[in-house]
């Protein structure tokens, strides 16, 4: 018989021995694996500036501030999706008060700090033994990417509204499993205030847990699709989008501009990623308690719900709210957890038998190859299948089978290792002169991910339970953190980024001579960002174009012309294809006479000149100072896009 606790007579004479101390010391032991999860996750997810996405939403911030500036832009006189959120209204007062390089460094440290809490919240809510650190260092450095290879992935440093809700969701699905429904639901509608297609995810995985847990929740969920599709017939706002058809004209734009959002145009390595993912839940969820196996398999049936709906309403019903509102994206939840449930795998099966140790080997090597589908969908089939067999004792494999799959498994790895480093090797190699090679480079490598995991489950396997150690630990942590926050910030100021307007201060006062567009050849948000002035066309104007049909008419109409004079390639049209030959560095002859001719000519055309290359006539040179080089995909490999100068020539009179 168990004998009764009898109270600590030290403890109630010392507070801080009882629930105060204990308090202390979990508080203490847990300092150090959050330490080298925060480390890890500055590592990698670096800060770039503003760069991706966050060009557009800060364009907007600027067009908002200057709306006979920026905002006579065609993406933003055209804009039709920012009035759905409440993030472009407190991203203007950022950009109005500090500036847009600092607003977005502002916002984008926000949304880290609370993705990481978030995760971590999640991850103990999961495990609440050491595992948690495990499946927090899965979540934080694991290449979360989802839908068409490179637009899209989870966490990005970066000032937009998708890392705030996705911290809301997570904190949702973390709420959830605590077992309080009504803060979780506040949480996803949090999110959709955010970024409502991806506070959809949340909804999504919220209402099937509900549903799996009491079918009493169908009755009150079924009547919403019936309401949904009554006001679409009705042709309530937003709603009647559902029955509309796409036309042919604006669908074709669509489907060449912004083939991300189709996903049976997606090539075959976007399929990589899910599949290794689905396998990890599968197997995670014979490893933990109901209620958690239930949010896993949750989010891996809302990703798989969402791109059946894309592709039955979107592919074969041209349905315009169904490509707007991308219901492929609940994708983005089942990613997180497959990291989570990788996370599970590693600390779990690891310490099981022969069997659970195969399994375990096979699935880290269909992460390692998650960039190709034939290798990491047949290696988490056969996870699932060896995890199966061994559970139903249907297969016993012995201590030499171990052996050899993990000596095999190994091999294969070292084999992606070798051609990694041939490929960093190259890209140091090919540097132009005088060029910084962006640790982000080196990051995105398929490696980089499991090294930084392999990192972090040593680093929280160090015991932490013998006082002496601590001094030891809290230097190395200390250290480590303040060197990953030095390399966090990839915006050297001598780098030249776009924000730094202070660096092209000549050229922005030589175009501040004329009113008008501007048109940058081979730019993004230059014009907004460097110039403070309306882009004539680029390609970003092209990423919004899914909601305002007008715009995608307009935007295509200049990209005709562009491409038929020799100014841009297919590529502006068609990002997502297959690498074309780059446009001729000097301007075809008549070129420029001809599209300044024209009504709507812009007033500037600023043209990057390479070391060497004779610039126009009657063109300015500006000189970049530490020019920047960023490797460009092309035909039989890569090139460097590599800027020394700025030549600006005067087009509308």
């Amino acid at each position: 018989m168990a004998q009764a606790a009898t109270p600590d007579p030290a403890a109630a004479a010392d507070p801080a021995r009882g629930w105060g101390g204990r308090w202390a010391q979990a508080a203490a032991r847990s300092a150090w694996p959050v330490l080298g999860a925060a480390g890890l996750y500055l590592l990698m997810h670096p800060y770039g500036g503003i760069e991706g996405d966050a060009r557009i939403y800060v364009g907007r911030a600027l067009a908002d501030l200057d709306p006979d500036g920026v905002g006579r832009d065609l993406m933003f006189a055209l804009d039709g999706q920012s009035r759905f959120s409440l993030f472009p209204i407190v991203l203007r007062a950022l950009v109005q008060r500090l500036g847009p390089d600092a607003a977005a460094l502002a916002v984008s440290v926000a949304g880290l700090f609370a993705w990481f809490c978030a995760a971590a919240f999640l991850a103990g809510a999961i495990a609440a033994d050491r595992r948690r650190w495990g499946i927090l260092i899965a979540l934080v450095v694991l290449p979360a990417l989802y839908g068409h290879p490179g637009p899209f992935r989870i966490g990005e440093a970066l000032a937009t509204p998708r890392t705030l809700a996705e911290a809301a969701v997570l904190a949702g699905l973390a709420t959830q499993l605590s077992g309080r429904f009504w803060s979780a639901a506040l949480l996803m509608l949090v999110a959709c205030l955010i970024h409502p297609i991806m506070g959809l995810a949340g909804l999504g995985v919220l209402a099937i847990v509900l549903v799996a847990e009491d079918r009493r929740w169908l009755a009150l969920l079924a009547p919403v699709l019936p309401a949904i599709v009554l006001a679409a017939y009705l042709g309530l706002p937003l709603f009647g989008r559902l029955l509309q058809p796409v036309d042919p004209a604006y669908l074709g734009i669509l489907r060449q501009r912004c083939a991300d959002l189709f996903p049976l145009l997606w090539p075959a390595q976007a399929w990589a990623s899910p599949l290794v993912q689905a396998a990890s839940i599968l197997i995670a969820g014979t490893l933990v308690p109901r209620p958690v196996r239930r949010v896993l398999y949750a989010a891996l049936l809302a990703g798989l719900c969402g791109v059946a709906a894309t592709i039955v309403f979107e592919e074969f019903g041209s349905s315009l709210l169904v490509i707007q509102a991308q219901p492929w994206r609940l994708l983005w939840v089942t990613s997180v957890a497959g990291a989570a449930a990788l996370g599970m795998c590693v600390t779990t099966l690891s310490r099981g038998g022969a069997g659970e140790r195969i399994t375990l080997a096979v699935l880290v090597l269909g992460w390692v190859y998650s960039d190709d589908v034939l290798i990491a969908g047949g290696a988490g089939a056969l996870a699932v299948a060896v995890h199966a067999a061994v559970r139903h004792r249907w297969i016993a494999p012995t201590r030499a089978l171990m052996l050899t799959s993990i000596w095999l498994v190994g091999a294969l790895i070292t084999c992606r290792a070798v051609l990694e480093a041939i490929a960093v090797a190259w890209l140091v190699a090919s540097l132009p002169d005088g060029v910084h090679l962006e640790l982000t480079l080196i990051r995105n490598f398929g490696l980089a991910a499991p090294l930084a995991l392999a990192a972090g489950l040593v680093w929280i396997g160090i015991p932490w339970n013998r006082p002496w150690h601590w001094p030891a630990r809290a230097i190395l942590g200390l250290t480590l953190l303040l060197a990953l926050l030095n390399l966090w910030d990839e915006r050297a100021p001598a780098f030249s980024r776009v924000e730094d307007r202070a660096a092209r201060a000549d050229l922005i006062r030589a175009v501040g001579s004329r009113p008008g567009e501007v048109l940058w050849l081979d730019s993004g948000a230059e014009a907004w960002l460097v110039l403070g002035r309306p882009s004539w066309s680029n390609t970003l104007q092209g990423a919004s174009i899914v909601f305002s049909r007008p715009l995608a008419m307009a935007w295509s109409e200049r990209t005709d012309r562009l491409i038929a004079l020799g100014l841009a390639t297919e590529a502006q049209r068609a990002p997502f294809g297959a690498p074309i030959p780059a446009r001729s560095a000097d301007l075809p002859a008549g070129a420029v006479q001809t599209l300044c001719a024209a009504p709507d000519a812009p007033a500037w055309i600023v043209m990057p000149l390479a070391d060497g290359q004779v610039p126009p006539a009657k063109a300015r040179v500006f000189p970049v100072n530490r020019p920047p080089a960023k490797p460009m995909p092309a035909v039989g490999g890569m090139v460097w896009r590599h800027p020394v100068a700025y030549g600006l020539l005067p087009c509308r009179t």
